[in-house]
Formats: structure tokens, C-alpha cells, sequence
């Protein structure tokens, strides 16, 4: 959520004036790119944690920034942008009168304001001139696309023989290394705000030849920095300001226990609203892959509900991870099984409430009977427009994961809750 405020959201959503995209190039000398030469209606900034039809953990999936610009002659390909949402709202009504007798002026006691905020950081992919030859489109992504352009399995596998199996390295060890790798690659230090992860202090067991054997021969930064974040429970994400960071759809209560995240955001109205009838069913069981291709399930016996079958690449490398896979749930602390991931699949256009980022639990109110209202959570958002600025959003899903692998609880072996 990048507004808590209720009161400035709600000044922004109803007495907003005017809207406009300042685009602007802080390692280079380029003018910045404002109103005047933008097509207001060409702009379109897409985040998502989870952009398929089933649920998965990890997130890792690189915001794209779309907008066509006019006038602009300077080369801007491969150029880093930091682009702002600059709002012009009244943070009063205007009356028709100082006094309670209409006159023929309107009082004026209204104050105009202006809001900035840093909606994206990325780098500039392409700029090809349209058949408008003044105009050119700007596509660009922020940095876990160029995390995804980096091959490391020659890195990870000396990382392996040198380090993972000669001492105790825990995944927080290898998520700073990943980073670090990232660090050399973009020639530069990127800004990190990262959660704790439960399992940040598991250590990774394995031989070379374990891990030779199993990592894919395209394995890249963002696949190992994926593997990381759903053995943790977190999706990663490139913040508004370009930050590296994670988050969670779960919350830590004071007792120390979890639970679903509290609602960022109550839509009282939409303009286009669909959902299913169902909402999906508690995860009680998980399946991770190990040593290439065996299979370790844990959770409940009992009952049809859900399995969350792991392709996790990262595990695959490994000889043994019983302690990683238990670790979904310890000490009183569960962190994907029961309800905390049931939510209703939905696809809904709101009105220009584009301080919603993926990650924020929902509430929208659908204005029908049988369903009154949808809770859910924000897995993409869709910014289009700027003074017609509309605002889809997004969580897709099946009622029950994993259904057509897996029906009973036959192969949970003894790996299970107590």
C-alpha cells in the first residue's frame, strides 16, 4: 500500500484536479520528460507477484512500464528512469458564498495542493519510433528482469564446491551472495529492504554432485532469488523507488503466531467486477523436490483439501530438506497451511485508486446479495491512463491445488504435522 493515509486518500480519489507522469534520468544528462510530452493515455505500469492461474510462492516477476512519448530526439535506450505521479487536489469544496446568501461569486477558500510520489524504477528496454515518426514508445522494466538475463550455473555450482560444502551456509548466506552477484552484474550497489525469513538460518545440504546433477543448465539470478523467497514464504518484488524487497501475505501477531494479512483497502464501487463462486481451499499439504527428483511431503493426513506442489529448483539441488520443509511450521507459527492463503479469484477495474500494490488484501463490495463481498488478495495491478486513470486488479486461482496429482493422503509417508 503506498498511501496509509485514509483522509489523503480520499482527497486524492474525490478532489483530484489533475494528474501527470514526470519521467526523469538520474544517471544522465536528459532533460526530464513531463506532461508536455506524453500521451497521457499511452501510459500503462503493470507489478504482479502472481501472474498465472495457481498460486505459487516466490513472486520474482519483473514490473513493465509502457508510454509513448513525443518530441524526444536523445537516444534512451538502456538509460536508467525514475518516473513520479504528481496529483493537483483541493483539500476543500468550493461554496457559493462566504455566508449563507448566494452571491455572485464562489468563496475562496479552497486550498490546491500537489502530491509527488515515486511510482517506478527501472531501465529503459526499448524506444522505437512509431508511424508517427515524432512519437516513440518507451518500454521499460525494472531490475528483475535484468536478473533474469543473468546466467549463473557455472557461479552457483563453484559456490557449491567451495563454500556450501565446506561450511555451514544458511539460505540468508546464499540470498546475500545472489544479491551480491547482482550487485557486480549491474555495476552497482541496489537498494534492499528485506524481511527475515523463517527459514533464513536453515542450512543447505549437499554434495557437488548432488547439485551437478540437478541444476538447470539456464538457472539465472532471479530463479535462485525466486527458490529463496518461496522457501520463505515471500514474494520479491522491485519496490516504487526501486528498492529490492519482500513481502508477505501473512502478518506476525504480538503472541507470535500468524495469521492472513489485515485489509489495506475497502472498495466501496468498480467498474467492472468479476469473481469466481468459490474461494480457494486451505493448503494442509506440501510436496518439495530434493537430490533431482525425490519427493518430500509434509502436512495433514486428513481430509481433501490442498496440496502445494514446489518445483523449487533450489531444493532440487540439495541431498536433505526435512528441516526446510518443517519449518512452514513451527514454534505455534504457520506459514501456508489452513486458511492463511484462501482468498476469492477475482479481476476487477477500480476508480484510480493506484496507491494498491500486489500484496495488499482487498475488500470489495459487489452490491449483490448472494456475494456481498469479495476478500481477496492483490497478486497484479494495472495502472492505464493518467487524467483517465483506471486501475485493474487482479488474483488468480484454482479452488483446490495440486487436485489432478494428488486426491488422498497415501504418499505422506510420516512427514506429518503433529
Amino acid at each position: 500500500m503506498l498511501i496509509t493515509d485514509t483522509s489523503l486518500k480520499d482527497k486524492l480519489l474525490n478532489n483530484c484536479t489533475h494528474r501527470e507522469i514526470i519521467i526523469k534520468f538520474p544517471d544522465d544528462d536528459i532533460a526530464d520528460i513531463g506532461s508536455g510530452n506524453i500521451i497521457a493515455e499511452s501510459f500503462e505500469l503493470t507489478h504482479s507477484i502472481c501472474d498465472g492461474n495457481e498460486f505459487v510462492l516466490g513472486g520474482c516477476i519483473a514490473g513493465q512500464l509502457t508510454v509513448q512519448v513525443i518530441g524526444i530526439e536523445q537516444a534512451l535506450n538502456n538509460k536508467r528512469i525514475n518516473v513520479f505521479l504528481k496529483c493537483t487536489y483541493l483539500s476543500d469544496v468550493l461554496y457559493p458564498s462566504s455566508t449563507l446568501y448566494p452571491s455572485d461569486t464562489l468563496f475562496p477558500g479552497t486550498v490546491s495542493n500537489t502530491y509527488e510520489i515515486q511510482l517506478f524504477s527501472g531501465t529503459i528496454d526499448s524506444s522505437l519510433r512509431q508511424k508517427n515518426r515524432s512519437v516513440k514508445e518507451i518500454i521499460a522494466y525494472d531490475d528483475m528482469y535484468a536478473m533474469s538475463n543473468i546466467s549463473c550455473k557455472n557461479w552457483f555450482l563453484g559456490l557449491v564446491q567451495y563454500t556450501i560444502t565446506q561450511q555451514s551456509t544458511s539460505l540468508n548466506d546464499l540470498k546475500k551472495d545472489i544479491l551480491d552477484q547482482l550487485d557486480i552484474a549491474l555495476d552497482r550497489n541496489a537498494n534492499r529492504k528485506l524481511r527475515v525469513g523463517f527459514n533464513d538460518k536453515s542450512v543447505l545440504n549437499t554434495t557437488y554432485d548432488v547439485a551437478n546433477n540437478a541444476v538447470n543448465d539456464k538457472v539465472t539470478l532471479l530463479d535462485l532469488f525466486k527458490d529463496y523467497c518461496e522457501l520463505n514464504a515471500l514474494f520479491g518484488v522491485i519496490d516504487n523507488e526501486g528498492a529490492i524487497k519482500t513481502v508477505q501475505l501473512y502478518q506476525v501477531l504480538d503472541d507470535g503466531s500468524t495469521a492472513k494479512k489485515d485489509i489495506s483497502e475497502t472498495i466501496p464501487s468498480y467498474k467492472d467486477l468479476t469473481f469466481e463462486e468459490y474461494t480457494t481451499r486451505p493448503i494442509n499439504r506440501i510436496r518439495f523436490t530434493y537430490n533431482k527428483d525425490k519427493k518430500f511431503d509434509y502436512g495433514y493426513s486428513s481430509g481433501k483439501e490442498s496440496w502445494y506442489i514446489s518445483n523449487n529448483g533450489l531444493t532440487a539441488c540439495l541431498s536433505d530438506i526435512g528441516s526446510i520443509v518443517t519449518a512452514f511450521s513451527q514454534n505455534g507459527k504457520n506459514y501456508i497451511f489452513n486458511d492463511l492463503y484462501s482468498y476469492r479469484p477475482f479481476s476487477a477495474e477500480v476508480f484510480a485508486r493506484w496507491w494498491i500494490e500486489p500484496g495488499d488484501r482487498v475488500v470489495i463490495k459487489t452490491g449483490y446479495n448472494d456475494t456481498e463481498t469479495v476478500d481477496s488478495f492483490v497478486f497484479s495491478r494495472t495502472i492505464k491512463g493518467i487524467n483517465g486513470m483506471s486501475v485493474t486488479i487482479k488474483a488468480g486461482g484454482v479452488e483446490y491445488l495440486g487436485k489432478d496429482e494428488i486426491t488422498d493422503g497415501s504418499e505422506l509417508s510420516t512427514n506429518k504435522l503433529g
